[in-house]
């Protein structure tokens, strides 16, 4: 009976990826719905809300089909973390319309001028959010090809909550909320000698009047902020950093790649003792070998002749439980296989597809000389394989091998009636054998082949001693010379000069640590001289690490100009800008210790974490002054301004807030299948979201009133100075 078993499915991990996003997307949007329900406890008007999360996704996803981008793993990523941001823009109008409404005023009059007041705060907030994502259609390299759908995404969603927002919001709260001018209650609300405050103003308010009571409490508070950053900040040396989450598809390859010259048979042979070896692990599924014919010339042949192994080498798929841990697993077979690996057999276990590519470290020696580019291989390949965080360490230089040689003379050749070609042909009948045709049975074409035994050919001169020819037959040796002679089967040049490649794996999740410690031991080499003949450049994941943290600090840089000049933009004012831009250090706050606490690495995806931060910590600044710079267009103090707009925008600041940090925790709290930017992401904006809203609620204020202060007192300076 046959049994069939799929070995490889790609379809399987693509779909629990895209089931995962999905469930967390969904988790996401109901949280945030809760959220908006909590904090006014009117159904209709979270129900008014809540209708920009699917609007804006729908109109994401037909931009999205628009502009030819397909629905992956980084999109449907997007979307999900798109979610808890879409929300925003809606609570803050629906927020303002209620509160307007709720002080007596006529509904058409409450919508129009509750939306009239927030429109200039959201939408520059969002034009902020999506300045950020601009940057990385620059960078070029991975970064634009990997993210650059991601953040379309993300940028989609947010134009259309935007649109959202300013039109089909006011048209619902219009016609569902339902406040019955002044003598209706909100809940949690009091009347004010001015305007209504929540509950959340009447806690934040006495804390934000300590806070701008005087010179020595403005200070004390940037005080404690500044330490706060201080100290976040050297956490950075405590969290490990990654490349890319390598995904979870658990799946592994075992090589048993044999000493050259070893027959097909001893092959099979060693590679069903690591098969046996294997099938005794717990967490194994399935195992699948391939070995390679004696005449076989397929990817596996050619690939083992580029690498330098024996062209017959065992190929084995293992299958693990999804629960399985891969660098444990990946150690622990390593050592299961060690009995497969000796008597010049060697065996390697390695990750394979997308997570063998974000672990795996490369040094390129480059050389006149085969020999210097040889030693320094070797070198290279002792030094690392010390490296107890490093597997699987090896070069690519292909040693020379063994081969026979026949030179057939062709005056000897004629004299027994044969010419060269004839000999060629009936030594390759011994090596593989000759198609002889075809053959019906049962009506069933058959291929024939003829194959000469050659079981007897053990050593040369045996092979000298075989005989050739039809009508005379004559020994090997009396007409051609057998020897046998080293030789290198590949040689490989980068820029005409020769080339070697050693590589490994990094066995452990602090990517950046291991390309530290390689680095420091090439370095330490080149000091010393061993490598002075020799060009040495790291490659690898190292490589593409330096070169996209570069590329993303460079985007981050780009990110936080651009967020300023939107600002100068829309607050017509180069003061004001700065202020909102104190907002930013305060991310790091929350940000670090958030990777800290869950053991995540700073990665790629932790990275558009926080540059995605640099476009969502300022909106909470940009309501908030908005409002401040309202009150003193109209003539209001500036502490007393500070106060009010305080009192009136703490629950949509909380609000939103709450809402994106409740949307994210789903992606954040992981893993899952499709967990490859989504973890790591999410960590960095819950943590910097919190700090930052926290912080900015006090932060800002402050250093609105000091520069206002500063301003004032120059301004009187320069009056005097003209009077006098």
């Amino acid at each position: 009976m046959v049994e069939r078993s799929i070995v490889t499915d790609s379809s399987i991990f693509i779909l629990e990826s895209i089931d995962a996003l999905l469930k967390e997307g969904g988790l996401g949007a109901f949280f945030a719905v809760v959220v908006i329900f909590i904090f006014l406890l009117n159904l209709r008007s979270t129900v008014v809300a809540a209708v920009s999360i699917p609007l804006s996704v729908l109109a994401a996803i037909i931009l999205m089909a628009t502009t030819g981008i397909t629905i992956n793993i980084m999109t449907l990523g997007g979307l999900a973390v798109a979610v808890g941001r879409v929300v925003d823009d809606s609570i803050v109008v629906l927020e303002n319309i209620y509160r307007h409404r709720s002080q007596g005023e006529p509904i058409g009059e409450a919508v129009l001028s509750g939306t009239r007041e927030v429109a200039s705060a959201i939408t520059s907030s969002t034009i902020t959010t999506i300045a950020v994502f601009l940057p990385l259609g620059v960078v070029g390299g991975l970064i634009s090809q990997f993210f650059l759908p991601f953040a379309l995404t993300v940028t989609y969603a947010l134009l259309a909550s935007l649109i959202v927002a300013l039109t089909v919001i006011p048209v619902l709260a219009y016609f569902l909320v339902k406040v019955k001018g002044d003598t209706a209650k909100i809940p949690y609300e009091v009347k004010g000698e001015r305007e209504e405050i929540s509950i959340w103003g009447r806690i934040y308010l006495p804390i934000l009047s300590l806070a701008l009571r005087g010179r020595i409490t403005k200070f004390a508070t940037l005080f404690i902020s500044a330490a706060l950053f201080v100290g976040a900040f050297s956490l950075v040396s405590q969290i490990p950093t990654q490349f890319l989450n390598s995904g979870s598809e658990k799946v592994l390859t075992v090589t048993v790649n044999p000493p050259l010259g070893t027959s097909t048979e001893r092959v099979l042979d060693r590679s069903r003792q690591a098969y046996t070896l294997l099938n005794r692990d717990a967490e194994v599924e399935l195992v699948t070998t391939s070995i390679p014919g004696e005449s076989a010339t397929g990817s596996q042949t050619l690939t083992a002749a580029i690498t330098g192994r024996a062209p017959n080498a065992a190929r084995m798929t293992v299958i693990l439980e999804s629960s399985t841990d891969l660098a444990v697993a990946k150690d622990r077979l390593n050592d299961t296989l060690a009995p497969v690996g000796t008597d010049g057999w060697t065996v390697t276990v390695e990750e394979v597809g997308f997570a063998a590519g974000s672990n795996a470290i490369s040094i390129i020696i480059t050389g006149e000389r085969a020999a210097d580019v040889e030693a320094a291989s070797d070198l290279l390949v002792d030094t690392l394989a010390e490296n107890s965080n490093l597997a699987n360490v090896k070069s690519d230089l292909v040693k020379a091998g063994r081969q026979v040689e026949i030179t057939v003379d062709p005056s000897r050749a004629a004299g027994a009636g044969l010419s060269a070609a004839q000999v060629a042909g009936e030594l390759r009948n011994l090596l593989v054998g000759a198609p002889l045709g075809q053959i019906s049975v049962d009506g069933e074409k058959v291929s024939l082949s003829m194959k000469v035994d050659s079981s007897l050919m053990t050593n040369l001169d045996a092979l000298r001693a075989y005989q050739v020819g039809s009508v005379t037959k004559v020994p090997l040796a009396a007409i051609a010379t057998v020897e046998e002679i080293s030789v290198t089967s590949s040689i490989t040049r980068i820029d005409q000069s020769l080339a070697a490649n050693v590589s490994g794996e990094i066995a452990v999740a602090d990517t950046g640590a291991v390309n530290s410690e390689v680095k420091s031991a090439v370095e330490t080499l080149q000091a010393d001289g061993s490598l002075d003949r020799v060009s040495v450049r790291l490659a690898g994941v190292t490589e593409q690490q330096n070169e996209s943290f570069s590329g993303l600090f460079t985007a981050m840089a780009v990110a936080i100009l651009l967020v300023y000049l939107t600002m100068v933009l829309v607050f017509n004012s180069l003061v004001d800008p700065l202020v909102i831009m104190f907002s930013l250090p305060l991310a790091v706050i929350g940000a670090f210790p958030a990777l800290l606490i869950t053991n995540r690495p700073i990665g790629i995806s932790a990275l558009i974490g926080f540059l995605m931060l640099i476009g969502i910590v300022v909106t909470n600044a940009i309501v908030l002054l908005d409002r401040v710079e309202q009150l003193r267009h109209e003539g209001v103090p500036t502490k007393e301004a500070l106060l009010r707009a305080g009192g009136t925008r703490v629950r949509p600041i909380l609000m939103t807030a709450v809402a994106t940090i409740l949307a994210l925790t789903p992606l954040a709290a992981g893993p899952s299948e499709g967990s490859i930017i989504a973890a790591e992401l999410g960590t960095v904006v819950i943590g910097g979201l919190l700090s930052s809203t926290l912080l900015t609620l006090l932060v800002v204020p402050v250093v609105y009133s000091l520069v206002d202060g500063l301003k004032s007192a120059l301004t009187r300076k320069g009056s005097v100075a003209v009077q006098s």
